[in-house]
């Protein structure tokens, strides 16, 4: 067995483990602030180092079932390094996600529309943010401060504001309703067209 060979090995496979992880761990910014080709490359680049994971663990097995008579610990290193990661990555409770670090969500909401869907976290240190979801990848966030005054909410965008929000929103039958179009949604009874509160339920 090669030593020089097994040392490139395992440096390759650990650049690959370690780029993994971090897009991993880092992804929740990298989808919400993030744009353009960056984007693409480090989206593109995370699924891509998995299945090159998974493809090398396969090859790594079947090099050690091959020369099983004369192994040494050095060469199924690569093979323990990629086994250990997908370990951690699909299975390991204490995964680290970058948005653990964030502040507590106090209160949230959701919007599931035919084609596309939405959800909004209002944290304990009061900002906000908006993920919204669409057919071909689409991805948008919103975010900013908000305060909350009884059955009223306060926001204020850093971004271009949500179409669905305004500035004052009116907690309303457990919806999220502009200030506005509270008497509207009630006599039309088109609640389903507002943000309602609490995780999403697959109604759509």
């Amino acid at each position: 067995m090669n030593d020089n060979r097994t040392g490139r090995r395992i440096i390759i496979v650990t650049i690959v483990c370690v780029i993994y992880l971090m897009l991993s761990f880092f992804y929740y910014h990298i989808d919400k602030y993030l744009t353009g080709i960056v984007f693409i490359i480090l989206t593109l680049l995370l699924p891509t180092t998995f299945i090159a994971m998974i493809a090398y663990e396969i090859k790594g097995f079947i090099e050690i079932y091959r020369n099983r008579k004369i192994l040494t610990f050095r060469y199924c290193l690569p093979t323990i390094i990629i086994l250990i990661t997908l370990i951690y990555t699909l299975f390991s409770p204490w995964r680290l996600d970058r948005e653990d670090w964030e502040s507590k969500v106090e209160m949230r909401a959701c919007y599931e529309g035919t084609q596309n869907q939405s959800y909004i976290k209002f944290r304990v240190d009061h900002t906000f943010e908006i993920h919204s979801t669409g057919v071909f990848f689409a991805s948008f966030w919103y975010w900013g401060q908000w305060e909350k005054n009884s059955d009223t909410l306060f926001l204020e965008f850093d971004t271009e504001k949500n179409k669905l929000l305004s500035d004052t929103i009116i907690i309303h039958n457990e919806y999220l309703i502009p200030i506005g179009q509270v008497k509207l949604a009630d006599s039309l009874n088109l609640y389903h067209r507002y943000y309602y509160l609490g995780y999403c339920k697959g109604l759509n």
